[in-house]
């Protein structure tokens, strides 16, 4: 084989495995040559063939990519089916090359169906794809008697640890009609011969449900002979009320009989698998009436398995215990029997109706009962209802010679007990109180009636009347002595729960409530306590700086008050009798040179001027108008003996902590000089005062509705006059600028602008 031919059949395997088709399967030789792929490798070295080699290399590790290199893929039906059986491919894929035809096609779930040759029949399986719900098959759909062949591998499904056989490629060679699928009764079935083969049962359908599981799957319970067995087919989970209909028919069914290896129900066992509807007959339809059927008679009690497979019965009573929202007892009328019954999906009736029912017979070991059941009311007939029965745990759990054991004869007679209330019932679970009688907790089921329970708590003392339940499952195959799991009361009319006695409300849980409270109370004091200590501190403090500032604010007012008055008891006396000596020497007989007059008169205006600035300031001294917190209130004071009874109008939008104090008394000299010269020299009426900051920068006017003046011939310090060159120089101090506006006649404007820090 030349290395070019090795090459071409690496690239066709390559190819295959990706387009998951066998094209290098059918290339001559070349499955064994890879099979052997060592010996082909050898066979290149000793040859010194190196391209060869290279593709031979190649050709065994892609051979590997599917299993290894020691499977020998297996080639008949018998041989596949003993490695299903050995759970071949537990712990790697194992190849599969066979010819079959097939006997039983698949249906479109569950894609198994069998395939025979001359050695045996095995069940295969092929792969789809799911999107949404929907199958989508990667190969067309067999036909029973097409032959194939087809390539694949046992692998194991891991959700229920089993080998399967799954094709991943065929090619249908021919196709030949088969004989009709042969008639088995249900007992030859037993035989390993028709195992994994296609069989037609007959019988009557006992039971057929939808599985609640996986909704998809749909399960025929068949009696054939003394033998029951499970039927089981794929549809889309909407027949379910085709399902019930054929109950009680009897049937011919074509199937594969194999072990399910699908769906959630993995344990199932061998059952017939079915293709669907198509290959269910129906010979005997089910009665029209759900209720034609045989009274439940006690003559099979003997055979449980009779009694579990004997199919649908019906029994008349009144109901004497309603519970879990599917489940009553029913004693019949005339009091010989009480039968449990589980009802397929319609609500259940009341307690005291006198109802039919019909359902499946079932049997736990006790009574025989009646399962996936209907019922129907009928007329009310009279019948003695025996009297509730005192009893205890003890009674119901011990027998008279002292042996432990739930005593099942109390099952479904009224009994009556009392107890304490230990739990209550949750809102979403199945409406059960639990009262604690002798040290046990007994459930009092009143899902029935749960208004029975309205104003019961906790530690109430209880009188409950109700019918005695003994919980007991119905026998199945794989559970030959179902247990007792319990019993409980179940009330039957809200008048079965009678409150004796009520808790204390001294309890420990509310003890707890009541020390937890006052515990939260002392926190919150502590807490309030707390915050009061520091807001009275806060206070305090701030309380006192007021006090330590009224008193510096008296003490500045008593040292200005008495340097004012010393002012006014030396300086000013002393300058009013400089100023009277002058008026004398102006005023005198005597002649005094024109000259000397002029220096005179100068000195007196100069002399009154001293006057007016130190009264003004005997005036700030004696004044609290820096102690106001508002400018406005300031100016106000600070003007009051200036202006009088003249009109007076203030806007300044200034705080009064923006200031220093030097500042705020530089500010209110000012406005009071500018006023001052209003009245007295401008004879003005009204004055008026406002100012905003900018800023650092404090803009502030005086306006007056005066005589007004020329601005450009003021007369100044040679004429006597201080005032505004006095502003000027106080004004250039904090570096700002004034300007005047002003005609004769039309009042005065000063508007001052200065820098200011607090």
């Amino acid at each position: 084989m030349c290395w070019l031919e090795l090459y071409q059949i690496y690239v066709a395997k390559c190819k295959g495995a990706s387009n998951s088709r066998p094209t290098f399967a059918n290339i001559p030789h070349v499955r064994e040559w890879v099979n052997g792929g060592g010996f082909g490798i050898i066979y290149c070295v000793m040859t010194l063939r190196l391209p060869a080699l290279l593709a031979a290399v190649c050709l065994a590790a892609a051979a590997n990519a599917d299993g290894p290199a020691t499977n020998r893929a297996l080639r008949t039906a018998a041989e596949l089916s003993q490695a299903l059986a050995a759970g071949y491919g537990v712990s790697g894929n194992a190849p599969f090359d066979v010819v079959v035809t097939v006997t039983y096609p698949c249906d479109k779930l569950c894609r198994s169906f069998t395939g025979e040759d001359s050695t045996g029949s095995v069940v295969l399986r092929e792969i789809s794809m799911w999107t949404n719900g929907v199958c989508h098959l990667t190969q067309p759909v067999l036909r029973r008697g097409d032959r194939i062949h087809a390539v694949g591998h046992i692998v194991l499904w891991a959700p229920a640890n089993i080998s399967r056989a799954e094709i991943q490629s065929f090619q249908t060679l021919s196709f030949s009609p088969l004989p009709p699928i042969p008639s088995v009764p249900a007992e030859e079935l037993r035989d390993p011969k028709w195992r994994a083969r296609p069989v037609k049962l007959r019988g009557v359908v006992k039971d057929a449900f939808r599985d609640e599981i996986d909704t998809n799957w749909n399960y025929l319970e068949m009696r054939s002979g003394r033998e029951v067995l499970y039927a089981s087919f794929t549809t889309d989970g909407s027949d379910y009320e085709r399902l019930q209909a054929i109950i009680g028919a009897e049937v011919e069914i074509d199937g594969l009989y194999m072990p399910l290896d699908a769906g959630n129900r993995r344990m199932i066992g061998w059952q017939l698998h079915t293709t669907g509807w198509d290959s269910i007959k129906v010979v005997t339809p089910a009665p029209e009436d759900p209720f034609d059927a045989p009274l439940l008679d006690n003559s099979a009690e003997t055979a449980v398995d009779l009694a579990n497979s004997i199919g649908r019965r019906r029994i008349m009573g009144r109901v004497i215990a309603v519970w879990h929202g599917d489940r009553f007892l029913l004693r019949t009328l005339n009091g010989d029997r009480i039968a449990r019954v589980d009802l397929a999906m319609a609500l259940p009736p009341k307690y005291g109706q006198c109802v039919e029912a019909t359902g499946l017979q079932e049997t736990d070991l006790y009574r025989l009962n009646l399962s996936r059941a209907i019922w129907r009311e009928i007329p009310a007939v009279a019948a003695p209802e025996p009297g509730a029965i005192d009893v205890t745990v003890r009674d119901l759990t011990v027998s008279a010679s002292g042996v432990r054991g739930f005593q099942t004869d109390y099952h479904g007679k009224p009994v009556r007990m009392r107890g304490v209330v230990r739990s209550l019932p949750s809102p979403t679970g199945e409406g059960r109180l639990g009262l604690e009688c002798d040290g046990q907790i007994v459930p009092i089921d009143a899902s029935a009636c749960p208004e029975a329970f309205r104003g019961v708590e906790i530690g109430c003392t209880l009188g409950v009347s109700g019918t005695c339940l003994m919980e007991t499952e119905n026998w199945h195959p794989n559970a030959p002595f179902p247990h007792v799991e319990g019993f409980a009361i179940i009330t039957r009319t809200p008048e079965d729960i009678v409150v004796l006695k009520r808790p204390p409300w001294w309890t420990p849980g509310r003890l707890a409530a009541v020390i937890g409270s006052l515990f939260a109370v002392l926190a919150a004091v502590l807490a309030w306590n707390r915050s009061l200590r520091a807001l009275a501190e806060k206070r305090g403090k701030a309380l006192a700086n007021e006090e330590l500032g009224r008193l510096a604010s008296d003490l500045k007012a008593a040292e200005r008050t008495r340097l004012s008055a010393e002012l006014h008891d030396s300086i000013a006396q002393n300058l009013s009798g400089v100023s009277m000596e002058l008026d004398t020497a102006l005023n005198g007989d005597k002649p005094i040179p024109p000259d000397a007059a002029q220096h005179l008169s100068r000195a007196s205006k100069t002399l009154d001027s001293c006057r007016v600035e130190l009264r003004n300031c005997i005036w700030d001294l004696r004044s609290r108008a820096l102690d106001e917190p508002d400018m406005d209130r300031a100016i106000k004071v600070a003007l009051g003996p200036t202006v009088g009874k003249k009109k007076l109008l203030v806007r300044f939008n200034v705080p009064r902590s923006r200031f220093s104090e030097n500042t705020a008394r530089t500010i209110l000299n000012i406005v009071r000089e500018l006023a001052s010269n209003a009245i007295r020299h401008g004879r003005a009426d009204e004055i008026r005062v406002a100012g905003s900051l900018d800023g650092d920068t404090l803009r502030f006017s005086v306006i007056d509705d005066g005589r007004g003046f020329d601005p450009g011939n003021r007369p100044g310090v040679l004429e006597g006059h201080f005032g505004l060159q006095g502003i000027e120089e106080r004004v250039s101090f904090f570096n700002g600028d004034m300007k005047i506006e002003s005609q004769p006649g039309k009042g005065t404007k000063v508007s001052i602008a200065i820098e200011v820090t607090p």
